[in-house]
């Protein structure tokens, strides 16, 4: 297929897979995608945010332009964290209501939150009279089921999101089961702010699926599909293929530039390499043999031994999947 030029295309927020480098690395190498959203910062500790989380959301450094993406409950940490990136030069700031993972959920944070509606209301009422960038949310259907959303929609429409991203699974189901396509489009229709709409597309088929069941949705959201087939948002955006060699040359090439990234700021080659073999769990879904060749990287010891390795696959005579 071939998205209309007035869709957007984002890139999802996966922590410790999108950061800077990988960022960086797939503006030089690949199309197709028009703005990410940042892995989140938290506010859990107050206002001791590492120096490291701020450079990652710089605009200046960001050759991807980024919308950082703030988790946690106190409205005035967010107010806080949210004017230093506006210092920065950040023009917008993500709220995370969606985050699955019982280590925020347990502690009422991303979609723990979900089930509090009157808690979102008042952290909304305090933060957004006080915030100087723009504010959007990025949600799931529910915490542990959808019936969850009912006294929360009518709240978010009181305050003025620039956009509403929703995630169509519970906290509960994590990434696994079936997306709720129906209760998205309930949330499409009782919403008054616009909506981008995130989770399951890994091929140009699925997007053409979905954009003609909700034809007004502007807004897409790339995440697992594209860690495991960069070229997906060119496909989609631009509906040609690059021939197989073309796709080995420049998948390397990004390889390549991803290895240089962790190397020079990653400290430690456990470091380094535990970071490289989280993309390649994506990866190998493009790759013949690419379980295997997993299975090999894992074992490896030293970053001179995952060279070697890498080197000689990207060597082969082999026709990438996807």
């Amino acid at each position: 297929m071939k998205l209309a030029d007035t869709s957007t295309l984002y890139l999802a927020p996966i922590r410790g897979i999108t950061d800077l480098i990988y960022r960086n690395a797939f503006a030089q190498h690949f199309q197709g995608i028009d703005r990410a959203l940042a892995p989140f910062v938290s506010t859990l500790k107050g206002n001791q945010v590492k120096a490291t989380h701020l450079r990652e959301c710089h605009p200046e450094h960001n050759h991807l332009p980024t919308i950082p993406q703030i988790i946690g409950k106190n409205p005035d940490h967010f107010i806080e964290l949210s004017r230093q990136l506006a210092e920065l030069g950040n023009q917008e700031v993500n709220w995370n209501l969606g985050c699955p993972y019982p280590t925020m959920t347990k502690k009422r944070c991303g979609a723990g939150l979900l089930p509090h509606a009157q808690d979102i209301d008042r952290f909304l009422d305090t933060v957004c009279p006080r915030l100087s960038i723009r504010l959007s949310v990025k949600m799931r259907l529910g915490l542990h089921c959808s019936d969850e959303l009912n006294p929360l929609l009518p709240i978010l429409n009181q305050y003025p999101f620039k956009e509403v991203i929703i995630h169509p699974r519970v906290a509960a189901q994590m990434y696994a089961g079936p997306i709720d396509l129906n209760t998205f489009a309930r949330c499409c229709e009782t919403l008054k702010h616009s909506v981008v709409y995130n989770g399951e597309i890994w091929t140009p088929e699925d997007m053409l699926k979905l954009h003609q069941r909700f034809p007004r949705i502007q807004g897409w959201m790339l995440g697992r599909g594209l860690l495991a087939n960069p070229f997906l948002a060119q496909e989609i955006r631009q509906g040609v293929t690059l021939t197989p060699d073309q796709k080995r040359t420049r998948l390397k090439a990004f390889h390549d530039s991803l290895l240089q990234g962790y190397t020079q700021r990653l400290s430690g080659p456990t470091h380094q390499l535990q970071r490289l073999c989280s993309h390649w769990e994506y990866l190998q879904h493009s790759v013949p043999n690419g379980g295997g060749l997993l299975r090999k990287i894992k074992k490896t010891k030293t970053l001179a031994q995952y060279r070697l390795l890498v080197e000689s696959f990207f060597e082969e005579n082999w026709e990438y999947l996807l």
